[in-house]
């Protein structure tokens, strides 16, 4: 089992005053896993039972992978990470990528109770996961500012919350680095889902700007978000970070797409 270097909700320590709401609002009303539905402490668990949990930390991607865009790798009997071949002929604009988990079954079903069912509360159980990957290849020295991946104003009214944000506010309290809310979405796009990898990325060509580039110019700057696919979002975002000025633009997200 994946060692966290920082304990989740469950992992710490429950107050007999936290323990006696958990019953009491448990016979009001009921709180099941909405993985597998079995019964959960309403608090504590924040909807996912401890089995489930533990399927999701099997997720876990380990070396070896791609050095720059942090796709696993199959070819290499060593821990040591290694360019895929995608890279090798088109490196792309960010300095490294990592993620925490392949974005599939536990983890996927966590991350869209997250991202599209309005269970905000979820960040307590994800952001370690970040940053757990974040520590697994970097130290808090590696980077002077967090920028999260930002929403169309359209869509973050919509939904209530940019879960990018949400993400990068908490990591900055474990790594103490802090947030720059730099980007900005400059037109809506359409959802990744279901758009071929040609059309993602001209889905998002020149779709974020650099709203205070005297914040980030000369940093070393780590952008966050909740799910890389074939690395087109960031890749833009990435970009226009670049532009303004960055030093040097690095990707951290809570899983990734992974064909096969």
């Amino acid at each position: 089992m994946p060692k966290l270097c920082f304990p989740a909700t469950r992992d710490v320590s429950v107050s007999v005053f936290r323990r006696l709401l958990d019953s009491l609002l448990n016979l009001v009303y009921p709180a099941n896993c909405f993985i597998c539905s079995a019964e959960v402490a309403r608090h504590r668990d924040c909807g996912i039972c401890s089995s489930c949990w533990d399927k999701a930390l099997l997720l876990k991607i380990e070396p070896p992978r791609c050095a720059s865009c942090g796709l696993p790798l199959q070819s290499f009997d060593d821990d040591h990470d290694h360019l895929c071949g995608n890279c090798i002929l088109s490196a792309p604009p960010y300095a490294g990528a990592r993620s925490f988990a392949y974005y599939t079954a536990e983890i996927g079903r966590l991350i869209q109770e997250f991202k599209f069912q309005g269970r905000r509360d979820l960040v307590r159980r994800l952001a370690p996961l970040l940053a757990v990957a974040f520590f697994d290849s970097w130290n808090r020295e590696d980077f002077d500012l967090i920028v999260p991946v930002p929403l169309h104003s359209k869509r973050r009214r919509e939904r209530g919350y940019n879960q990018a944000e949400l993400l990068a506010r908490a990591l900055e309290r474990q790594v103490a680095v802090p947030v720059s809310e730099a980007l900005k979405r400059l037109r809506p796009t359409l959802p990744q889902v279901g758009l071929s990898d040609l059309e993602r990325h001209e889905n998002v060509r020149n779709a974020f700007g650099c709203i205070k580039p005297r914040e980030i110019a000369g940093l070393r700057v780590l952008l966050v978000d909740d799910v890389m696919t074939t690395g087109a979002t960031v890749a833009s975002a990435a970009r226009a970070l670049l532009d303004a000025g960055a030093k040097r633009v690095s990707v951290l997200t809570l899983a990734r797409a992974a064909k096969g």
